[in-house]
């Protein structure tokens, strides 16, 4: 969600064993005790409060953003419930203060700094700090319990006096009601004060809204039900404040009709010194006096106190069944749990959907597609799957006829909100997170009832690629909501979210539905990595990839960060030199203040931009946005450079708001702090979740499709030393195993295999995992092996499983190998269901490793795999690459592991098919 120009906002194995794809295999760093990194002094301004269920709140401080020109204080400034969402039933639920000792007033509330922020428990801390730039004698902290699974907020302030005397102390508790009606018919509620439940009840039925209810836990020195219009003193129904304001007392009215009400108590205190006293008030909004009544009964038949362990144990049960974090930096553990909590009280409680921001005087209540589909994901990948499953029906639910999305919709009621379109990189989004979900829940019942709307989204990509002039998907505005154009960040999320897709057609047994959506995934890829001075052209231009290709067919060479983006998913290997060579352009233009990263350069959003949320924020230009440098984080842990992912996770928790508080879009580069206008960003505070999370190798975003297509013409030569050979691959595309060895055997683990053709021969290159092999005829014995369907599709026998009975990925018609005790090189074809040695290929060197580095080089001549003894120029055939392992203590040979690739043969002067390159 961004915005610059004017807009706003970013072996063998069965099949079974298949679909759950790759997960990040990284043991947890032996951790030790260090100093917690802090946050920044920049308090969040707005946070949201969910009870879980029907209930939201939103606390907000006297300014949002430095633009900010409201009257109101600290406060809680909406009050809504799930019979209405729409509609905010109070104008603000605030405190006001007198220091009776000293004459001094502090009920200008405006005048208050403030700050705020989750505890590990869940409670919203808050604290008033300076009034007009002075100190008090007296600190006051203000803790809100929004208790989950109840229909009441409990608030409780501590007043702290830190001098030698007692200090005379006075409270006014307000709230103040918001008749949606004022002005027209049926305008006029009524309030009451009922003395059996100490509590204030404002009935605004009359006005088609709810009871608000305003109780307290201990004996009120006075109480009001007032008319918010009058202030008259002398007046019986006058407004709270006024009589507070005029001599610190209450009228003690029971009851009022009215427009526009506000209901009041008021305590008068001694803190001792060196002493603190506290007081405790529950608040409610429920549909009928009858559950009004009922939620102050439940909240005051306990004390305050317990509310809160209630609160605290509720949250400790919820985070328990997730993952969890343990860093030597106790600053990065709050962060992780402090930024679940906060996400977890953005959530709308009954759809499931999130806003962009937890602040919303910059963008409203608005649910951006893009950034929720992101939180959710990662929401799966630490372990709250309830959760995101709500959310992944949510944007079911909301898909167009045709399987997009649109751009943004309503938090209270999920309806279209106009913006930016299209931003289709939702759907790759959409494709990606619904699949991961999946792979991680196993859940049948999930994929049916969402594979109607999954499909639509994939056929969306699917059949756009067709009617394509360059080959991309669809053009569109994409994270940063400019120029629309073919933009790599969701050109990267369609060819992801197709080979996500490629498992989830698998899982419905729909294999060639599965076969086209690797095409097309493979073709935008292609794109992707094909040079920018290629006709049409592609996107990479010999140093890094460009920003987008426009929809004229020119390249947009900016540098920009959210590129990366393509590592983060596994559009392109983070290991391949491409990888590097770009994250090194990005940083040498964009990284800031050791570890920030900008978006792009010379980016004026936050700054000089007439767009900005709240004017220059930033007071420079190119602002860092933590989630650039999560996604470099990730880049680092999956190259295996922790020492600079745990910097940089350091970096983002010093650049947090108070507490721990998530930053919003982005970070000041001059100030080093967050910028209040986007914060708390709950997709921000996601990033930090799943960056946490890689490094202990607890999460990865990564899909590795089941199939590529593969296609480059190039002739290698082999010899029998391996070492001198493997340099002639400098530039063949490689390809990415799904899966990991039956066995668990690094040796017959496949991590990646590169493929070219020249007129005659397959050359295939093997990389396995453990970076070594046995030598020749030495235990454990292993053989390398290619299963081919015929290039020219004929009619002869096939299998799907291979010659030691593992399941292949697709039936095969030949198969061609040598096992490690044999030096001849054999070609099998299938004979009375079983496949059958036919002859040993003689014409060309046969397959040769290296045992020091774990490489394999078969020259496969493509005569042995067609009918016809030919192979033209755009052939295919189906290619599973097996390694096969002896186990040395049974002497039993098995398929260990296969790597399905989709070949079309070439010819010189062709595009080549990307792939990684190495």
């Amino acid at each position: 969600m961004r915005e610059s120009k004017g807009w706003k906002k970013s072996g063998m194995v069965a099949l079974a064993a298949v679909l759950l794809g790759t997960t990040l295999q990284m043991l947890a760093p032996v951790v030790h005790a260090d100093p917690p990194t802090s946050p920044s002094t920049q308090s969040a301004t707005s946070l949201y409060m969910s009870n879980w269920t029907d209930s939201m709140n939103i606390w907000m401080a006297s300014k949002l953003s430095q633009n900010d020109t409201g009257t109101f204080g600290p406060r809680i400034g909406e009050m809504r419930i799930s019979n209405d969402f729409n509609t905010n039933q109070i104008k603000d639920y605030s405190g006001f203060f007198r220091d009776e000792s000293h004459s001094v007033k502090y009920d200008q509330i405006h005048n208050f700094n403030s700050e705020a922020y989750y505890d590990d428990g869940g409670i919203l801390r808050t604290k008033y700090l300076d009034y007009n730039g002075s100190s008090m004698p007296v600190t006051v902290t203000k803790d809100y319990a929004m208790v989950p699974n109840q229909n009441f907020t409990v608030a409780t302030y501590t007043f702290t006096n830190a001098g030698g005397s007692a200090v005379n102390y006075n409270l006014l508790e307000q709230i103040h009601v918001n008749n949606k009606t004022i002005g027209g018919a049926n305008s006029t509620n009524s309030a009451s004060y009922d003395s059996t439940r100490n509590a204030l009840i404002v009935n605004m039925s009359n006005s088609g809204q709810y009871y608000v209810a305003l109780g307290a836990f201990q004996t009120a020195t006075g109480y009001q039900a007032g008319d918010d219009t009058v202030s008259n003193t002398s007046s019986s129904t006058v407004a709270p404040w006024y009589t507070f304001d005029n001599n610190g007392t209450l009228k003690n009215n029971a009851s009022v009709t009215a427009t526009d009400i506000s209901v009041a108590f008021q305590n008068s205190i001694t803190i001792p010194a060196n002493g603190s006293v506290t007081l405790s008030f529950v608040a409610t909004v429920r549909d009928t006096l009858a559950h009004a009544q009922s939620s102050i009964d439940t909240a005051r038949a306990q004390t305050a106190s317990y509310w809160f362990t209630q609160t605290q144990n509720s949250y400790a049960t919820w985070l328990s069944g997730g993952k969890s974090v343990s860093f030597a930096d106790d600053g990065i553990n709050k962060t992780y749990k402090r930024s679940l909590i906060a996400i977890k009280n953005s959530i709308n409680p009954v759809s499931g959907a999130m806003p962009a921001a937890t602040n919303p005087i910059a963008y409203g209540y608005k649910v951006w597609a893009r950034d929720s589909a992101v939180t959710a994901m990662i929401l799966d990948q630490a372990g709250f799957t309830a959760d995101a499953e709500k959310y992944w029906y949510w944007l079911k639910d909301r898909q167009q006829s045709d399987g997009s999305f649109k751009t943004t919709f309503n938090l209270w009621d999920s309806s279209y909100v106009s913006f930016v379109e299209p931003e289709h990189d939702s759907i790759g989004i959409y494709l990606i997170g619904a699949y991961l979900h999946y792979k991680i829940t196993g859940s049948s019942t999930f994929l049916t009832n969402i594979w109607t709307s999954y499909k639509k989204s994939a056929d969306f990509i699917y059949n756009a690629i067709g009617t394509d002039p360059y080959g991309f998907g669809p053009a569109d505005a994409s994270i940063w909501e400019e120029t629309v154009e073919y933009n790599i960040f969701t050109q990267s999320l369609y060819a992801t979210g197709l080979d996500s897709a490629q498992y989830m057609a698998r899982a419905k047994t729909l294999p060639a539905l599965a076969d086209n959506y690797n095409g097309v995934a493979s073709q935008i890829r292609t794109n992707i990595n094909k040079s920018d001075s290629w006709s049409p052209k592609g996107m990479w231009n010999g140093t890094s990839f460009n920003r987008a290709v426009s929809t004229s067919g020119t390249a947009n060479t900016l540098v920009d960060a959210s590129s990366m983006a393509a590592l983060v998913y596994g559009t392109i290997d983070s290991a391949s030199s491409r990888a590097s060579s770009h994250v090194s352009t990005v940083l040498s233009h964009l990284q800031h203040d050791t570890y920030g990263i900008a978006r792009y350069d010379s980016d004026n959003f936050y700054y000089t931009s007439p767009y900005s949320p709240a004017g220059n924020e930033a007071q420079s230009d190119e602002p860092s946005w933590p989630q650039m440098t999560s996604y470099h984080a990730l880049y680092s842990i999956y190259n295996g450079d922790l020492t600079t992912a745990l910097a940089e996770l350091k970096w983002m928790v010093s650049r947090m708001g108070v507490g721990y508080m998530a930053p919003g879009e982005a970070v000041s580069r001059i100030t080093l702090k967050p910028l209040p206008s986007t914060m708390v960003e709950p997709v921000t505070a996601a990033w930090f979740v799943v960056t946490a999370l890689a490094y202990g190798g607890q999460a990865d975003l990564r899909v590795i499709p089941p199939q590529e297509n593969v296609g480059a013409y190039k002739a290698i030569t082999v010899t029998t030393t391996v070492s001198n050979d493997l340099s002639q691959y400098s530039n063949v595309p490689y390809y990415l195993d799904n899966n990991a060895s039956v066995s668990g055997s690094g040796d017959t683990d496949i991590q990646r295999v590169y493929i070219s053709n020249d007129a005659s021969n397959l050359y295939v290159r093997i990389k396995n995992k453990s970076g070594s092999l046995s030598a020749y005829n030495t235990a454990p014995r292993f053989a390398m092996m290619v299963y081919a369907e015929d290039y020219k599709h004929g009619a002869a026998a096939s299998l799907g499983t291979g010659m030691y009975g593992g399941t292949l990925d697709h039936s095969a018609q030949y198969m061609v190998g040598r096992w490690s005790d044999s030096s001849t090189y054999a070609m099998f074809k299938v004979s009375g269901g079983t496949w059958t040695f036919d002859h040993f290929i003689t014409s060309v060197i046969a397959p040769q490793w290296s045992t020091s580095s774990g490489d394999i080089e078969m020259v496969i001549p493509l005569s042995e795999l067609s009918s016809t003894g030919a192979v033209a120029t755009g052939d295919y055939s189906n290619l599973n690459v097996v390694l096969v392992r002896q186990n040395p203590s049974t002497s039993a040979w098995s398929e260990d592991d296969v790597q399905a690739l989709h070949d079309r043969k070439m010819t010189t002067g062709e595009a080549w098919f990307y792939g990684n390159v190495q």
